[in-house]
């Protein structure tokens, strides 16, 4: 396989520029299968397809030259199809004729049917089913992220089925794409007696699956034919030994989607997604003893509402046998972490289910893709497998594993999150027997709404403390809001705890005359009788209780606590306020002894301060930066006119691999002269914005990509979390310039302070997503973590180098920027992370 591996990506190389390599998967796909049938047909007196003359290769060969070869080669297509019955609904569907009908794109076929007549069949020995899942996996990797791709990572197929372990029998998979399941099963149990059973809603898709199988010797699989599973179930009446599926992770589900009464639907519909729509089709479809597994979204665990109701029926109903959670970064198409749901009509542990974390498992295989080890698959099938049998010695495992009754889960609301119910190893070096739960001292208040016609200041959650020993709030630092973005009004005398991300940020606001609204944090009275101010929300910082908030997170990808849960972690509250107080001052005294080492550190920032005070070095990096460019696509343009004898070309290709021509680079230098212009006119201490618009922020990042700092040694991802807009444009209301300064001025600050050691290869990621009702930008990097104590400055004016990396002029308007255009920022300080930095920017979703 190597050496064919080798030749595809030469192909592939040879090609870049002349369209998306997206575009031609099924032209290169159905080449190769050609190509394949033509080897196998002049080798073998029998083959499973047969081949006419229109479609033999050594016809097409000698027709290379013919002004309308490619008609031939269509026709080729259509002749194959039609002798075949096999490949019924499969060539035709992708529609050739119309997505290759332009005059460059004769030169493009001709040289991919050269390249392919390269392939030696017959010489590799190769089963067509391999060669197309590689064909399939490495063209899901050369699109890119941010591409919805139907491709199952092999490591993931090889965990969901050696979970089920379908060694004969019937096989059911609803969303099986290019039959990647099927195969592998075949390939995993080659003495099983399998009947497969798949249904595809791309018909593209469906047609590239029957190709993998149409060399088969025998006809054990049966497609359905390309429709909607949710809505026309091809096998309705279908029960099988096992169901094996990965569906679209938050399809909506509309009410006249599903058709009325459907008998797979008992334990209810939801209103938003069909997340739990797929956990019924699998359980409707399973014979009395049959076993299932499904890979979903996190959200799954633990949306609420009516979605909520269906997951506990289904709990209730004892078919879930395992919960597992996975890693992030394990599929092509998104970051996101995932679990599988391991169903069962026979379970031999009833009413109970193991869960399973694993989400600490796997490794970094490139820069954005993680993989399971087969160690990793042993941990976790081990203890699946020791949990189904009867008679087992299963043991859970601190941290990784535990057997859960039903009536546990009822008592945590049949949330399914694994990390709520297994046990952690801090948390047992700690007693917490002796403990009050932080809803014995903590009285919740509920939101109000904003008066009309009053004049709030906004209190955001980077307005909240970062420290222990600064915990009161500043209502002075707080701007005005303009737009009530589901603000609620602020009492006095509250604690105030952030309710997303990974800090809580404890604050107490004690009074004050002015009006303040805050959003996305919960607000407590605290019993004063029973804790001080001061123990409360030093004690909120410590591990224990951290460890406590971890387990009960839920979200798929920003980190989410609800107010229940907040108060039933256990926090130990000693009874006399007086010795309370006497922890607090011995620990307050031992963090002074700590802080006073960075001293230096101190002194370095006020000497930085005091020399900068006049400095406009900001803008003028800026200005420098975009002149480069303007430098480098000159220099580029020059040596092109001298390879051409003084003559340009606007068509002409600079970098096939991009597709960059002599006009888009001139559009470039035009761009970068026009972004000089406005920083010189705007070279001056005030803050001046741009006209804000209404901008697609990917289509922004990839300008800022195109046009900003470049380098071999590190990387600039760009990943667009399309499934979580469901269907919308993402849309943000900012200027141009100023969202370049922000991309210029983080970037810049991680090449500069990050990226230290040059024989690394570093990751520069920007991922847009909608969650929780924002438009959410993540800037991260996997640089050098931030130096202590500088989270807290990121945005003060005037800190730029050496010891204060990540806190200059640059990052303190970042801010400003972000406080002008109403978007909400956060950073990012987790040292021990594979992205340890990063700032977070939500905007609200806009429509044009």
């Amino acid at each position: 396989m190597d050496s064919f591996e080798n030749k595809f990506w030469n192909v592939l190389d040879s090609i870049r520029g002349y369209r998306d390599i997206g575009d031609l998967k099924e032209l290169f796909i159905s080449l190769v299968f050609l190509k394949f049938a033509n080897d196998r047909f002049n080798i073998s007196s029998f083959s499973q397809i047969e081949v006419p003359d229109a479609a033999k290769w050594s016809f097409l060969h000698t027709s290379l030259n013919n002004v309308d070869f490619r008609n031939l080669l269509w026709k080729a297509f259509h002749d194959l199809e039609k002798q075949n019955e096999r490949l019924s609904n499969s060539f035709t569907v992708f529609y050739f004729e119309r997505k290759f009908n332009k005059n460059p794109d004769s030169e493009l076929v001709i040289k991919l049917f050269r390249a392919v007549s390269d392939f030696n069949i017959t010489k590799d020995e190769l089963k067509f089913s391999d060669v197309l899942e590689n064909l399939v996996t490495h063209f899901a990797s050369s699109v890119g992220r941010g591409v919805v791709d139907t491709t199952t990572p092999q490591t993931i197929t090889q965990l969901l089925i050696e979970l089920l372990n379908p060694e004969d029998g019937s096989v059911l998979d609803s969303t099986c794409g290019t039959g990647g399941f099927f195969q592998n099963i075949n390939e995993k149990f080659p003495k099983g007696n399998f009947n497969f059973y798949g249904q595809e809603n791309n018909s593209s898709i469906l047609a590239i699956a029957k190709l993998r199988f149409a060399f088969n010797e025998n006809d054990n699989i049966q497609f359905g034919k390309p429709t909607s599973t949710l809505t026309d179930d091809q096998f309705p009446d279908l029960k099988v030994d096992y169901v094996l599926m990965h569906p679209p992770f938050h399809p909506r589900v509309m009410d006249n989607d599903i058709p009325p009464n459907d008998p797979r639907f008992i334990f209810g519909l939801p209103k938003r997604n069909a997340n739990l729509v797929w956990i019924q089709h699998a359980i409707f479809h399973l014979n009395s003893k049959g076993k299932a597994a499904l890979l979903l979204s996190n959200n799954v665990l633990s949306v609420d509402g009516g979605e909520g109701e269906i997951r506990r029926n289904i709990i209730e109903a004892d078919m879930v046998e395992a919960i597992i959670t996975l890693p992030s970064q394990l599929l092509i198409n998104t970051g996101a972490f995932t679990n599988i749901w391991v169903l069962n009509k026979n379970k031999s542990k009833k009413g109970k289910v193991l869960f399973i974390d694993a989400s600490s498992l796997g490794h970094m295989t490139n820069r954005f893709q993680r993989a399971l080890s087969n160690e990793d698959i042993l941990q976790i099938t081990s203890h699946f497998t020791a949990n189904q049998q009867h008679n087992s010695n299963y043991v859970d495992k601190i941290g990784f594993s535990k057997l859960v009754s039903i009536s546990e889960i009822a008592e945590n609301d049949f949330l399914l999150s694994p990390g709520r119910y297994l046990d952690y190893e801090d948390l047992l070096e700690v007693d917490l027997n002796n403990t009050l739960a932080l809803g014995d001292v903590l009285s919740y208040i509920r939101p109000a709404r904003l008066t009309p016609d009053t004049t709030y200041l906004k209190l955001g959650i980077k307005d909240l403390s970062s420290s222990p020993d600064v915990y009161l709030l500043n209502a002075d630092n707080l701007s005005v809001l303009e737009k009530n973005l589901n603000f609620n009004s602020l009492d006095n005398n509250v604690l105030l705890v952030s309710r997303v991300g990974n800090n809580l940020k404890p604050t107490f606001h004690a009074s004050s005359n002015k009006k303040i609204a805050y959003v996305n944090m919960f607000a407590f009275k605290v019993d004063q009788t029973k804790v001080s101010i001061e123990y409360l929300v030093a004690e909120l910082y410590k591990d224990y209780i951290k460890s406590q908030i971890d387990s009960f997170n839920m979200g798929s990808v920003t980190p989410i606590i609800r107010r229940e849960d907040f108060l039933r972690v256990k926090m130990i509250i000693p009874a006399s306020l007086e010795e309370q107080n006497e922890i607090v001052s011995r620990e307050k005294a031992l963090r002074f002894q700590s802080l006073a080492k960075d001293l230096g550190f101190e002194r370095e920032i006020a000497k930085l301060k005091a020399a900068q005070t006049k400095d406009l070095g900001s803008k003028r990096h800026n200005i420098m930066q975009h002149l480069n460019n303007v430098k480098a696509s000159a220099d580029v343009l020059s040596k092109m006119m001298q390879l051409n004898n003084g003559v340009l070309r606007a068509d002409e290709i600079i970098d096939p691999r991009r597709g960059i021509t002599v006009e888009k680079r001139l559009l470039r230098l035009q761009e970068s002269l026009e972004t000089v212009i406005y920083y010189v006119d705007n070279i001056t201490d005030e803050m001046i914005y741009g006209v804000a618009e209404i901008l697609n922020p990917f289509k922004l990042l990839k300008g800022c990509k195109e046009r900003g700092l470049q380098s071999e040694w590190y990387s600039v991802d760009l990943i667009n979390e399309n499934q979580s807009f469901e269907g919308n444009e993402p849309l943000i209301n900012i200027s141009k310039n100023d969202f370049e300064e922000i991309y210029n001025n983080i970037l810049e600050n991680a090449i500069k302070h990050g990226f230290a050691d040059k024989s690394k290869s570093y990751i520069f990621r920007v991922s847009v997503a909608y969650i929780d009702d924002f438009l959410e930008i993540n800037f991260e990097n996997n640089g050098k973590p931030f130096p202590k104590g500088i989270v807290e400055r990121y945005n003060v004016k005037g800190e730029k180098a050496g010891a204060t990396a990540g806190t200059g002029i640059g990052l303190w308007k970042v801010a400003e920027i972000a406080n002008h255009f109403d978007a909400k920022l956060e950073v990012f300080d987790e040292p021990t992370s594979d992205f340890p930095v990063g700032f977070k920017f939500k905007f609200t979703l806009q429509t044009r």
